[in-house]
């Protein structure tokens, strides 16, 4: 079976517009419910380096890890998603 071989590095997505997109959304979702990262990496399990790079652009989401996000954060998944693309041109190809 052959590799997939992706067309973008890591690098190309480090900062994209929709990335930083997220990383605001979750920033302003965390804030508004009086939470640090450190606090959120308490009620998820996962270290607060995890937040930090999301909402700094350099770590994206897959679609597990992002309700399991709005489930931490106790948030509606098709307003958040709506909120993100509302933010960005996530409906017009790039």
């Amino acid at each position: 079976m052959a590799k997939y071989i992706t067309k973008r590095s890591k690098s190309d997505l480090n900062g994209s517009p929709k990335r930083v997109a997220l990383g605001n959304w979750l920033r302003e979702q965390r804030e508004t419910k009086g939470l640090t990262m450190r606090d959120l990496s308490a009620v998820s399990g996962k270290p607060h380096s995890y937040f930090g790079k999301i909402e700094q652009a350099q770590r994206g989401l897959d679609v597990l890890e992002f309700i399991e996000l709005c489930q931490w954060l106790d948030l509606n998944l098709v307003k958040s998603l709506k909120d993100i693309q509302s933010k960005t041109k996530l409906n017009k190809p790039e």
